[in-house]
């Protein structure tokens, strides 16, 4: 079917409409003319796939990566990095407006690396082989090598066959030292060679949970800081933009503050906060990121800080404490129920909202709309050429 595109969604995915029915269609850009077939069908919408491009976009550009096509990964490296920064803009400000969200001057910050950012990727093995699943299925699409991975990681692609590995998942974590961190998840143990030690610095190599090589974590430097991380522990992917979303959180905090860190992590901005304010509390699931927390606090010989081991949502109400102002950074699943009750009964100064997914974001500020209101959205561009973006919110208190 011939098809005309009228806009993109958040996802990078083309808009187009069929006898009043929408459809997405990956790959494609505004008053694009395309043959199109559907691939999966629902309710109220459908998916299509884009067979031939009848009428280019002039803003179409060659994609820096031969998978890019079939993999998915990348939703926007089919225009320039400038132009992907005004989609992603765009996209997130309407879905703002349309939930009554209304910003002035909307910002995004660009990364300063828009390829060989990533200090962490997975990838499925099969048959001696490595790669992605390709978009809307579970087909997989063999690589060679991702172009959004640091270079220490692209390096060690090329060494991939001498682990010997047939069938599972394999997840590289890079530091800043240019180590690497390697868990493999199969049934047959992997080899070790020679060669792979030799012509990498390895961290640690850890097999189903089993480190069978050096440590199970290594040690990040961000900043002025040093932060153990275990090869399970959350840790931001993108060094540049983490590191300016740091520096720009500290200037809503003093001296005289007590904080309310929650889904902290291994402290990451646990400890700068504790450097600037009177104390920090930190609250995270993963009870060995919070090992790693108390450990990192006292590599970097701060003092002022606790830390729980425990859902937000159970232990947040049970904590003493008398803190003034919180900073959120969830998962994509956005903050608890619960956790957003408890921070409307609070009424907190401030609370510092980290996100990764605008559409529970918006759910979010939408509950807590009553009790505090937005001083500022901004939009950072954590993940180059994918449909993903992160921002910081900051609500005072009405």
């Amino acid at each position: 079917m011939e098809l005309e595109i009228e806009k993109l969604d958040y996802e990078g995915k083309g808009i187009a409409r069929k006898d009043h029915k929408i459809i997405f269609i990956p790959r494609t850009l505004p008053n694009e003319t395309i043959e199109a077939s559907i691939i999966k069908e629902n309710k109220n919408y459908s998916i299509g796939k884009c067979q031939k491009i009848l009428k280019k976009s002039p803003l179409r550009v060659e994609s820096y990566c031969p998978y890019a096509s079939q993999c998915g990964g990348c939703s926007y490296d089919i225009v320039s990095y400038e132009e992907s920064l005004k989609i992603k803009k765009n996209a997130i400000q309407e879905l703002f407006q349309k939930n009554g969200i209304s910003i002035e001057n909307l910002e995004i910050e660009a990364s300063n690396q828009s390829l060989g950012y990533r200090n962490k990727i997975s990838l499925k093995v099969q048959n001696y082989q490595f790669g992605y699943y390709e978009s809307e299925s579970h087909t997989m699409i063999f690589i060679d090598n991702c172009k959004l991975a640091s270079p220490p990681i692209q390096s060690f692609l090329k060494y991939f066959s001498m682990l010997n590995l047939k069938e599972g998942e394999i997840i590289l974590r890079s530091n800043d030292n240019e180590e690497l961190l390697i868990v493999i998840t199969s049934k047959e143990q992997p080899k070790i060679r020679e060669e792979i030690i030799k012509n990498h610095k390895i961290a640690g190599i850890v097999w189903n949970k089993k480190c069978i090589y050096n440590a199970p974590f290594f040690i990040e430097k961000r900043g002025d800081f040093l932060y153990k991380v275990r090869y399970s522990s959350f840790f931001q992917v993108n060094n540049d933009i983490s590191e300016r979303i740091k520096r720009e959180l500290l200037e809503s905090f003093s001296p005289f503050d007590e904080v309310l860190d929650l889904y902290c992590g291994v402290g990451f901005f646990s400890l700068p906060l504790a450097k600037k304010v009177k104390k920090v509390i930190g609250i995270e699931y993963n009870p060995l990121s919070i090992v790693d927390a108390i450990y990192n606090a006292s590599l970097n010989k701060i003092e002022n800080t606790t830390f729980h081991a425990g859902k937000v949502e159970e232990i947040l109400d049970n904590i003493p404490n008398k803190a003034n102002k919180v900073v959120v950074d969830p998962p994509r699943a956005g903050l608890d129920k619960k956790v957003r009750e408890i921070l409307k009964k609070k009424k907190y100064e401030l609370i510092y909202y980290i996100s990764c997914n605008p559409f529970t974001l918006t759910r979010d500020l939408k509950e807590l709309e009553n009790t505090y209101k937005i001083k500022q959205i901004k939009l950072y561009d954590m993940f180059p050429f994918t449909s993903h973006c992160e921002s910081i919110t900051v609500l005072e208190r009405r």
